[in-house]
């Protein structure tokens, strides 16, 4: 390991790195609007170390190249941007396979440890973007075709490894998950906080005396908001992840929890008289059409001023969705979709209700693009 590598653990040199960061993400801080090589290198010399320049010039400001990253440039980028060593050899073989030195930088800055202890995040992409063809109506036969495949792939995740498919880490596979459960749980905290925190500094009233997560999975989002709420019902299209979820409500001994399965989207429509709804990296593995489906009825379900929070890829670079193709298609295991922002919005008014606060919150992680959390209030 060189010299640089073995300081990248002192404070000094995180300062500097950390205020590199900052400056690449704010330039017009120190450059008047321009990024400045000149600038991030006094950034890591002020830190503590003017070696850092050229670490700092290698993962920000290389140029782009269409191959895959280096075991080195992976290495710098948890050194750099995390402050830390890579968990395993493993996992450094493993980020690899990210496409370019744009992706590496995209994935790391938008990652839920980098977000923990910096403020600073990428914004302002794709200002440039055109626009994205993307097929939402279809047949009742076809929406239940790509809801019975959908159904299929969850219900084969919660038989295998339920906890790994709501978040995937090796930690969460089915062999280790019961020495990780706990952790596993408590990221549940964080995320309802942030929530609760978007519903507080709008609907500082609100009462909530019933809410619904929606894909609940394994109950990780609903046995953290129980607390906060009179009564939480979690549903899932995948029964197997639901007895994971009463497992552990009936575990921690919470009693304002119960979950149910659906089996289609008509199935929603009986969950009426909902005073907030949630549903947070969910909608995403949906097609389009059966993502807007889902939306329609989850939001006639809140009653007048209920307030609903979802996530969704709003923008996915390349993306587009036709519904005889991916009929005609077979599909990964676990697939992406977005749907634009225009279509949501339609759909909100549609149902009836208003958009209250739209946030960029890099919840796709590594792949490239752009998702979006929604607070919505119902008003008829």
């Amino acid at each position: 390991m060189s010299a640089i590598g073995e300081t990248v653990g002192t404070p000094t040199l995180l300062a500097g790195l950390q205020r590199a960061a900052k400056l690449y993400l704010n330039p017009d801080e120190k450059s008047g609007g321009r990024h400045s090589m000149g600038n991030l290198s006094e950034a890591g010399e002020k830190g503590g170390c003017a070696r850092v320049a050229e670490s700092v010039r290698t993962l920000f400001s290389a140029p782009v190249v269409n191959m895959s990253v280096s075991d080195d440039e992976v290495r710098w980028a948890y050194r750099m941007l995390l402050g830390r060593e890579p968990e395993s050899e493993r996992v450094v073989e493993e980020q690899t396979t990210i496409r370019d030195r744009e992706q590496l930088r995209q994935i790391f800055m938008n990652s839920s440890e980098y977000r923990s202890h910096t403020s600073y995040r990428l914004v302002g992409r794709y200002l440039e973007a055109g626009p994205s063809i993307v097929e939402v109506d279809c047949s009742p036969q076809e929406l239940e075709r790509m809801l019975s495949g959908i159904s299929r792939e969850w219900t084969g995740f919660g038989e295998r490894d339920p906890h790994w498919s709501v978040l995937v880490n090796d930690k969460f596979l089915m062999p280790n998950v019961r020495a990780h459960e706990d952790e596993f749980y408590a990221t549940g905290i964080p995320d309802v906080a942030q929530l609760l925190a978007m519903i507080g500094r709008n609907r500082p009233s609100a009462q909530l005396a019933r809410a619904l997560d929606f894909g609940c999975g394994v109950g990780r989002l609903s046995l953290a908001l129980a607390p906060h709420v009179g009564h939480v019902l979690g549903l899932d299209i995948s029964a197997p992840h639901l007895v994971w979820a009463r497992e552990r409500s009936s575990k921690a001994g919470i009693s304002n929890v119960t979950f149910d399965t659906i089996s289609t989207v008509n199935d929603i429509s009986r969950y009426n008289g909902q005073d907030l709804i949630i549903s947070m990296i969910v909608l995403q593995h949906n097609p389009p059409p059966v993502m807007a489906t889902i939306l329609l009825q989850l939001l006639g379900l809140l009653t007048p001023g209920g307030l609903a929070i979802f996530q969704v890829p709003t923008f996915l670079e390349g993306y587009s969705f036709s519904v005889a193709d991916y009929l005609a298609a077979e599909q990964p295991s676990m697939e992406m979709n977005a749907l634009p922002q225009s279509v949501i919005f339609e759909l909100i008014y549609r149902a009836g209700c208003r958009p209250v606060e739209v946030r960029e919150d890099g919840r796709i992680g590594a792949t490239p693009g752009l998702s979006h959390t929604f607070l919505v209030e119902r008003t008829a």
